[in-house]
C-alpha cells in the first residue's frame, strides 16, 4: 500500500509532526480513483515529491482537476476528480484559496467542484482554490509571486491548515 503525505498530532508535545509524501507511480494512483473516472495522469517523474501535503494537478483542457490525498480516516490512498470552473472578472479583484489562504490577483483562482459521492450528481460542493492546486508549493514559496498577504505562520501550522480543509471538503462530499 503507497503511502502519501503523512502528518500526526503528537499530543504529549502539543505539535503537529509533518512526513514528506512518498513518490508514487501512475498504477498506484489510478488504483486511488474510481474506475469509471476518466483520468488524465502528469509526467510524474518531474515533480518534487518532497514538497507536497496533497498531489493536486489539472487536466490540460482547464476542466478537470485531479486531487490525490491520503485519507485521515483509513490511511488509504484517495482520490477525487473536480470539475473546474474559469472565474472571469472586468475588474481586478483578489481572491483567497480556501485550502492555503494565499492571497491571489485576478485569475490565480479557480472554482472547483466536487459531487457528493452517491448522490447521483444532485448535490455538489464548491470551493474557490488556487487554480493550478499548487498549494503545497505556495505556502513552501516555491512559486511566485508570493502572497499578497503575508503569514508569520511556520511551515507546519500552514501544511496542518492545508489538510484540515481538504480534508474537510471531502468528508463533506463523502469521499474520505
Amino acid at each position: 500500500m503507497p503511502r502519501a503525505v503523512r502528518g500526526e498530532l503528537d499530543l504529549m508535545s502539543n505539535c503537529f509532526i509533518l512526513w514528506v509524501m512518498d513518490v508514487l507511480n501512475e498504477a498506484e494512483l489510478r488504483t486511488c480513483f474510481k474506475h469509471d473516472d476518466d483520468v488524465w495522469f502528469p509526467d510524474l517523474s518531474a515533480i518534487e515529491w518532497a514538497d507536497l501535503d496533497f498531489l493536486g494537478w489539472v487536466h490540460p483542457s482547464g476542466h478537470l482537476g485531479y486531487i490525490a490525498t491520503l485519507s485521515p480516516n483509513d490511511g488509504r490512498l484517495r482520490g477525487v476528480v473536480l470539475r473546474r470552473f474559469e472565474r472571469p472578472t472586468r475588474r481586478v479583484r483578489l481572491d483567497m484559496c480556501s485550502l492555503c489562504n494565499h492571497v491571489h490577483s485576478s485569475g490565480g483562482t479557480a472554482m472547483f467542484t466536487i459531487t457528493e459521492a452517491g448522490s447521483r450528481g444532485r448535490r455538489s460542493i464548491s470551493n474557490v482554490v488556487c487554480g493550478d492546486l499548487a498549494c503545497s508549493l505556495r505556502i513552501r514559496n516555491k512559486l511566485n509571486p508570493s502572497s499578497l498577504m503575508q503569514e508569520t505562520l511556520y511551515l507546519e501550522a500552514k501544511v496542518w491548515r492545508i489538510l484540515l480543509h481538504l480534508h474537510r471538503w471531502l468528508t463533506r462530499t463523502k469521499y474520505i
